[in-house]
């Protein structure tokens, strides 16, 4: 018969999903800057900030930036997309 008990059985499955979740995990990219390694997610958001702040000068010349009525949501999100985006398009494995 089955001698294992409930709580061991949980035990089991908890040790048995640790090491499957555990099997992604390894050292953060880093990008050497001037002898100091930075976590690349930094740049990405540097870079997220940077295009975004560019599009809106480009929205205000445009005459776009004032139908965006949530304007704060919209430049979080867009600041959002292209930090994702650099992070996808230099950092994907």
């Amino acid at each position: 018969m089955n001698s294992l008990k409930p709580g061991k059985i949980f035990w089991n499955a908890m040790i048995g999903l640790n090491t499957v979740f555990l099997t992604g995990c390894r050292g953060a990219p880093s990008i050497n800057l001037l002898g100091s390694f930075f976590p690349a997610w930094m740049l990405c958001a540097v870079v997220g900030v940077a295009v975004s702040l560019a599009l809106h000068q480009v929205f205000i010349k445009t005459e776009i930036d004032q139908h965006l009525p949530p304007r704060l949501l919209v430049y979080v999100c867009l600041w959002g997309l292209i930090t994702l985006l650099t992070w996808l398009l230099f950092f994907r494995s």
